[in-house]
């Protein structure tokens, strides 16, 4: 890759959208393989996310990164249109994903943008139930009676954690999360033509009832997980960011009005639905309100203990 020591600058990349049966998944940004996003503007415009993390390692990430997951970029995001209802899945954590399929395991945050007038997410059970029961009611189709549902509103946020059995029905959603699609189908609602997961993954499930609350954080801090941090920003006033001793990638989501990242005497314009992403490198910018409604998502991953692998469930009560 030509002009390596060249200082990195903000990053947008192209989305990568694709058809499912219960409706879309946009890819946003995203480094699996299967999906790698594309730079879409300045001088790294036409290389691979994944492309970039190996010439710039560190300087795109922060050490605190790279020393975790290397040339891996951490996070993905993507945007979820459930038209239909998706499959009750459930994912590993970080330690049972690493030994069973070297992979990671994958902690997520869902951000509810919009709810049609059947939304629902079901996200774990509504009480304490036998791994029995649970397997009864997959052979009998009969589990939506022992899940804990939520009927979610815009703007709400959901931690979706390891263990916890989790899908979405009729609601749009932007998930952030580990740079991970290892997730397990227990359950398609009756369908059979797809392929079900249950006795691999049965040893994963939490049989707990639900104990993660929605927040409804105006600002501030919706996330905080050893694998990433998300804040929201209700951008009312121009913020400067300088970063001499901040150790980490930062990405920016838009998620209502429009704004503006300024680095390096150029302007990076936000819309909904727009992403931006702040290399560890780029030591000061400024997030500019154009609109009086303008709200970010700020992503970033803050440091991590030395021996801390798995991902346990934060009870926000």
């Amino acid at each position: 890759m030509e002009n390596e020591n060249k200082k990195l600058t903000p990053m947008r990349f192209l989305s990568d959208k694709m058809d499912m049966p219960w409706g879309t998944v946009e890819y946003k940004l995203a480094d699996l393989g299967f999906v790698d996003s594309l730079a879409s503007e300045g001088w790294l415009k036409g290389n691979n996310l994944s492309d970039i993390m190996q010439t710039y390692l560190e300087r795109v990430v922060g050490e605190t990164s790279f020393n975790w997951y290397g040339t891996q970029f951490p996070v993905l995001v993507k945007k979820l249109t459930v038209k239909g209802r998706t499959s009750l899945h459930v994912t590993a954590d970080d330690e049972t994903a690493e030994q069973r399929y070297d992979a990671f395991g994958k902690t997520a945050l869902w951000y509810v943008e919009s709810a049609g007038p059947d939304a629902t997410l079901y996200l774990g059970f509504k009480e304490d139930i036998t791994a029995e029961r649970f397997y009864k009611a997959c052979h009998e189709n009969n589990v939506e009676p022992l899940l804990h549902k939520v009927k979610p509103k815009a703007g709400e946020t959901f931690l979706i954690t390891p263990g916890m059995v989790h899908a979405a029905k009729d609601v749009t959603l932007v998930e952030i999360a580990e740079a991970s699609e290892l997730w397990f189908r227990l359950y398609d609602w009756g369908a059979d033509d797809r392929e079900n997961h249950l006795e691999e993954a049965f040893d994963l499930i939490d049989f707990q009832r639900y104990r993660v609350s929605r927040s409804k954080e105006e600002e501030g801090a919706i996330a905080i997980t050893p694998q990433f941090t998300v804040n929201k920003i209700g951008l009312t006033q121009p913020l400067k960011s300088t970063r001499d001793e901040d150790d980490t990638f930062l990405l920016y989501y838009c998620t209502r009005g429009k704004a503006d990242i300024q680095a390096a005497q150029v302007n990076y314009k936000m819309k909904e639905g727009d992403l931006v992403l702040i290399p560890a490198e780029t030591n000061e910018f400024f997030l500019l309100p154009e609109t009086s409604d303008a709200e970010l998502l700020e992503v970033r991953m803050d440091p991590r203990p030395e021996n801390d692998i798995v991902s346990e469930p934060v009870d926000e009560q």
